[in-house]
């Protein structure tokens, strides 16, 4: 039965590729403008249909289909109005067991259970900006992404979400969530300042928010430095008693007007709030002074003592994660277009967990908000992709460490019983794997796409994937 719905989804694609195969001159969305050209609303549509084949050491080999439908809708009303919004459904296939979902973000994305191998489900995003010259107001129901890296972001990863090994389950949905948000943005010449409060979901029925402020101070020869914080606070998920922790019982959390008001340390307000929150500091900087390439990193302090603690394993709570990396754009040799990048990222033991539990810990969903390697891990990812008319071909590397001792998850919580120090990629409890890998993607009209993908793993993890999936788009 599986194997025929696989089939019959996977059967759509070159059939209507013969269908279709005449390019039209005919544009590639629906379009509606008034005649000064003040209103324009702008729909496309896109059918998704993709099949995966994983085989991992140790398990048995595992199809997953997965067929979509997506629909996009963005433009403006006057131009200080823009909007877009995007919603995803998705019919998925898989040869192995589906386990019930209760709708608690607890569980991850939600998803609708119709047999023991098919589930569907949905997710959309959605925002709003309106330009007030002064002030740019923003809202919406979307992914907060911010800091330079290409990999792996440390601070807010937004859509981010490199596919990792021990991934490969249906117990939940593996993709980050949005998040509905309000904000504000403030540019003054080189000066750019922006204030984001979000609702977070831990548990049904139970408050949980995130503020995020950020200065980006635009410096000549190309260099963009940015400051950030977030303020992370929400009401008691576990029972009672639970947590020996003794502040762990906060039980109920209003939201906090006072982390709405503009250019207010978190880290002071904090402290006039009964210091309650889980407050974090980032920095980033991207370097492109010379055309065509980037210098660039991310730091993330997450309840740090002070700089120099970053490098004292003697307490637990010195927590830092970091990705820096080096990429070359529009390298052109011949026909082709070539780039690069090599990122390393480093993640410190107890990073986005907090000692009150999943109330505070710095997750949506279930799903951490930073890099989805989660705390005490690292990896080196190298990739180079070259383009030639239609064709978009990739070849990457990658080098991953991930620790599995206590602190080493985001809903672990330290105790007052628990060891003071940290052991950072501890010996004999780190899993260790490269995976080797490329894909392809060929677009020949704006209708029609196509792309295959291979990884090949070693080490702690055998095994590979692979991944074909075509498009269609109107």
């Amino acid at each position: 039965m599986i194997r025929k719905a696989l089939l019959c989804n996977l059967a759509l694609f070159p059939l209507t590729a013969l269908a279709i195969g005449v390019p039209s001159a005919a544009p590639a969305h629906l379009a509606f403008q008034d005649s000064a050209r003040n209103s324009e609303v702008t729909i496309r549509a896109q059918l998704v249909d993709s099949l995966t084949v994983s085989n991992l050491e140790n398990a048995p080999t595992h199809y997953d289909n997965s067929a979509s439908v997506r629909l996009y809708l963005e433009g403006f009303f006057t131009q200080a109005f823009h909007f877009s919004a995007r919603v995803k459904v998705f019919t998925d296939y898989t040869n192995r067991d589906i386990p019930d979902h209760f709708y608690n973000p607890e569980e991850g994305l939600p998803y609708n259970k119709q047999s023991e191998n098919k589930r569907t489900w949905d997710i959309f995003a959605a925002n709003a900006s309106y330009d007030l010259k002064a002030v740019k107001l923003m809202a919406g129901f979307d992914y907060l992404e911010w800091g330079p890296a290409r990999r792996n972001h440390v601070i807010l990863r937004g859509e981010q979400n490199p596919y990792r090994p021990w991934q490969d389950s249906t117990s939940r949905l593996q993709g980050p969530a949005p998040t509905p948000y309000f904000g504000y943005q403030f540019v003054l010449g080189p000066i750019e300042y922006t204030q984001y409060a979000a609702k977070l979901f831990e548990k049904k029925g139970y408050n949980k928010y995130i503020h995020a402020h950020r200065l980006d101070l635009k410096l000549p020869e190309n260099i963009t430095l940015g400051l950030s914080e977030t303020s992370l606070y929400g009401e008691t998920t576990e029972l009672a008693g639970t947590n020996p922790n003794p502040d762990a019982d906060s039980a109920y959390r209003e939201f906090e007007w006072a982390y709405v008001i503009p250019f207010v340390p978190y880290v002071f307000q904090e402290h006039l709030q009964g210091d309650r929150d889980n407050i974090s500091l980032a920095f980033d900087l991207s370097i492109k002074t010379i055309r065509h390439w980037e210098l660039y990193g991310e730091l993330l302090w997450d309840d740090m003592k002070s700089p120099t603690s970053m490098f004292d394993d003697s307490w637990w709570g010195n927590k830092w994660a970091a990705s820096i990396g080096i990429a070359r754009d529009s390298l052109r040799l011949g026909p082709a277009l070539f780039g690069w990048f090599t990122e390393f990222t480093r993640i410190e033991p107890w990073v986005y967990t907090h000692h009150k539990g999943g109330g505070y810990t710095y997750a949506h969903y279930n799903q951490t908000l930073g890099s989805n390697l989660g705390p005490n891990s690292e990896e080196l990812y190298t990739k180079l992709d070259a383009k030639v008319a239609f064709v978009d071909v990739a070849l990457f590397a990658s080098m991953v460490k991930k620790c599995n001792t206590f602190g080493s998850h985001i809903r672990d919580i330290h105790t007052p019983d628990s060891p003071t120090n940290k052991h950072f990629l501890r010996k004999g409890w780190t899993d260790e794997y490269q995976e080797l890998g490329g894909s392809l993607k060929v677009e020949p009209w704006d209708v029609i796409s196509l792309e295959l993908g291979y990884s090949r793993f070693f080490g702690d993890y055998e095994g590979y994937t692979a991944r074909a999936a075509g498009s269609l788009q109107w």
